[in-house]
């Protein structure tokens, strides 16, 4: 059976193992380094005392090889440009499945659940840090900001611009739209790389009155 849920540290590692095949095997992330087991503990951390969704797709009859349910993708939604407490009702998705799992209609089971929730209502814990105050030292603004707008960022490259276009077509498929494109401002395995902006913005609540 296939399951969607909220990702738990268990998944971790094989979260790790999807985006690290990625960072060395395409230009989906900018990264170019393998981050420790550590750096993705953090996200799933930092997400959840924010109150942001981080879900898996997972299947209960295959198993990875320490014998847990295989992860066939995560997707979850973080601050975008976080340390700015106004921009707290938009927020940045991040989507990936395993590289032998694409095409399966699981990006779009999981797109489809984050989509569904946040035209619920999600209520984002942003943050902010503030200067020494009378000797006390930096401390946070916290805020609760509805969420509004789903940033999505599809790095693009001019010169193989397949899978680029695939993903601004599957976007569009669920109401984000296109606001721009930034030319050569990423630089990855010698090649030139731009990045598209996509937005979506939560749908208003209808008046049943």
């Amino acid at each position: 059976m296939i399951t969607n849920r909220p990702a738990t540290l268990v998944d971790i590692p094989q979260i790790r193992d999807i985006n690290h095949w990625y960072i060395m095997h395409s230009i989906s992330t900018f990264a170019i380094s393998l981050p420790p087991i550590s750096h993705y503990e953090h996200i799933l951390r930092d997400l959840m005392r924010r109150n942001l969704p981080f879900f898996v797709t997972v299947s209960d009859t295959r198993k990875s090889p320490d014998g847990a349910d295989l992860v066939l993708g995560y997707a979850y939604l973080s601050p975008f440009r976080g340390h700015l407490l106004s921009y707290a009702p938009t927020v940045e998705l991040s989507i990936f499945m395993r590289h032998d799992q694409q095409h399966f209609g699981y990006g779009t089971i999981l797109l489809r659940k984050i989509l569904c929730l946040v035209a619920e209502g999600v209520l984002h814990h942003g943050e902010e840090v503030v200067g020494d105050i009378q000797g006390i030292g930096p401390r946070s603004i916290v805020k609760d900001s509805e969420i509004q707008n789903i940033i999505a960022v599809i790095a693009y490259d001019a010169e193989t611009p397949t899978d680029g276009d695939k993903l601004r077509k599957w976007y569009g498929k669920w109401g984000f739209v296109e606001k721009g494109q930034l030319e050569n401002v990423g630089k990855k395995s010698d090649r030139w790389i731009d990045t598209i902006y996509l937005q979506w913005t939560r749908p208003e609540p209808v008046d049943t009155e």
